[in-house]
């Protein structure tokens, strides 16, 4: 079993770094002790024998980190075991501000200042750094940047599917707020002024009949088709988890309906995870 340890600078991405491994499909734990780490790695072996790759995330807020951890990295390396430690930093002007936006002090700064602390981290963990396979630096790299910088420093890592939710929902109860786009299909024929339709909703086939002969609404199905094929690798480039596509009408029981189910028939086996909602018929 590959293990990567990573740690680093307080404020320089350290989590950011976990989530992006986690979500690459690694199974990551946070805050690990290093007198801990053997007796884990040997519970882990037992119980998950299989398991390719461990990521653990240790930092300087354990007392015992900075002494204990070249002696661990022998040990392991004379078990045999293969480790991978990424050491997070930052330019200090960085540390500084970020610390300055989450209004949160450094542990290290004990009565003093965020400028105190970061300068006395980065004196103790600098034996740390030495010992680094890879450096890090975070100070400008957006998320979707670090996430790309982690697919290429841990290559072998699965890749998580992005998952998609479509909903239909109704613009008189409102806009969802959990979406990523929003399309509006109040424009297109309202079965709801059919008399026989009325009571049906847009999962059933006489009302997607109805909306077939409009060639607006095949457009719209289409166009729509197309976008989703068009933006989802870009989406997954990014490292999101979820992308949720909304589709609107008036009372969300028609024509989004309708849409949302013949969208995820085009869509489905091409679209590894792929979810449907119906706000207003289901709640």
């Amino acid at each position: 079993m590959e293990l990567i340890v990573v740690t680093g600078l307080s404020g320089a991405g350290r989590h950011s770094v976990l989530g992006a491994l986690e979500d690459s499909g690694c199974t990551a734990l946070d805050n690990v002790p290093t007198r801990l780490l053997e007796p884990l790695l040997e519970l882990e072996s037992k119980l998950q024998p299989n398991r390719d790759r461990l990521v653990v995330g240790m930092d300087s807020r354990q007392a015992e980190f900075v002494q204990e951890f070249g002696p661990l990295l022998e040990r392991l390396n004379l078990g045999h075991v293969s480790v991978q430690v990424i050491f997070v930093e930052a330019a200090e002007e960085v540390l500084l501000r970020r610390f300055s936006e989450s209004r949160r002090p450094h542990h290290l700064a004990m009565l003093g200042t965020a400028e105190e602390g970061v300068r006395r981290e980065r004196e103790m963990l600098a034996p740390i750094r030495a010992l680094a396979t890879t450096v890090l630096d975070t100070s400008q790299l957006s998320l979707s940047e670090l996430r790309l910088r982690i697919a290429k420093l841990v290559p072998q890592a699965p890749t998580r599917s992005t998952a998609v939710r479509l909903l239909s929902f109704g613009f008189k109860r409102g806009v969802p707020a959990d979406t990523d786009v929003v399309l509006d299909a109040r424009f297109l024929p309202n079965p709801f002024y059919v008399e026989a339709l009325k009571p049906l909703t847009g999962r059933d086939w006489p009302v997607q009949e109805f909306l077939l002969e409009s060639p607006e609404f095949r457009e719209f199905l289409e166009r729509a088709e197309a976008w989703l094929r068009w933006s989802l690798p870009l989406v997954q480039q990014e490292g999101r988890a979820y992308h949720t596509l909304a589709i609107g009408c008036t009372g969300g029981r028609h024509r989004s309906v309708a849409l949302v189910e013949m969208l995820a028939h085009r869509l489905q086996g091409d679209v590894a995870a792929l979810t449907i909602k119906h706000r207003e018929l289901e709640g």
